[in-house]
């Protein structure tokens, strides 16, 4: 059987000098006009945003919101970062600063359309449940307790909130789970017929409890709730006392109802 010729020495042929210089420059050439590309489509208006598009009704607060947002982006667009490209935008940063700036936007959504360039911001607003005046300025507090900045319009079918410590606009004034048992206090309340609440004045809050509670109604008089007692079962017991022992016409003399007692209402009248 013929044997396989293995050579004794084998010399690998080199490149000259002169080759490896040219490659070497080809590639660094290629990668400088990589990077040099990349570059471009983010720091020429190439892919800037071309604008923002804000879901919103009411027109005035549609047209502060992006009016703000775009001097937020420009104020955050440096030489060494171009925030108004498409792609590098800080939505989370945008977002936070939006927040902190209109506290009725309860929560928000950055969308980026790439192909027209466009920038769309979601926005769900706060509800308005109530209102807490100080120092001659009234502020909306909204249904997830948080201070919604001063009301420019009227607040008439809205209740005050009296006896809460005062926060500034954005912060949280009473806890959601508050808020809605002041709520449900309201709504069963202003079921029962010549009875409308206008006001609640907290008259003792530990930390996250409210402790005493007035309700106000647009006749002058007061309420003063047991929060032991169920909200539904305590409005049955004042309604079956207007039935059987306070008539309508008597209901504007009264200085103030108790129901503090489960079972039993003790009133005042002027």
């Amino acid at each position: 059987m013929r044997k396989t010729y293995i050579p004794k020495t084998y010399k690998k042929q080199s490149r000259s000098k002169s080759s490896n210089f040219i490659i070497g420059f080809l590639k660094f050439l290629i990668f400088i006009i990589i990077v040099g590309g990349i570059g471009y489509l983010l720091y020429s208006p190439i892919l800037n945003i071309a604008k923002f598009e804000v879901s919103l009704e009411d027109g005035t607060l549609r047209d502060n919101v992006m009016s703000r947002t775009q001097d937020l982006v420009e104020s955050k667009t440096y030489w060494w970062y171009n925030n108004k490209n498409i792609f590098l935008l800080r939505g989370n940063g945008l977002e936070n600063d939006l927040l902190q700036e209109f506290p009725q936007i309860k929560s928000m959504l950055i969308k980026r359309n790439l192909l027209d360039k466009t920038v769309n911001l979601d926005i769900t607003l706060r509800k308005p449940v109530f209102y807490h005046c100080y120092d001659s300025s009234c502020y909306l507090i909204s249904e997830d307790g948080f201070n919604m900045g001063i009301s420019e319009s009227s607040n008439e079918d809205l209740v005050e909130i009296k006896g809460i410590s005062q926060k500034s606009a954005g912060e949280p004034v009473l806890i959601e789970r508050e808020i809605t048992w002041l709520i449900n206090i309201v709504e069963e309340y202003n079921k029962i017929d010549s009875l409308k609440i206008t006001s609640i004045d907290i008259q003792q809050k530990s930390g996250d409890n409210i402790l005493s509670i007035f309700v106000y109604t647009d006749k002058g008089y007061y309420i003063m709730l047991d929060l032991d007692t169920d909200v539904i079962y305590q409005a049955q017991v004042l309604k079956q006392v207007f039935i059987s022992q306070i008539p309508l016409e008597r209901q504007d003399e009264l200085e103030y109802i108790d129901l503090r007692i489960k079972d039993r209402a003790y009133y005042k009248f002027k």
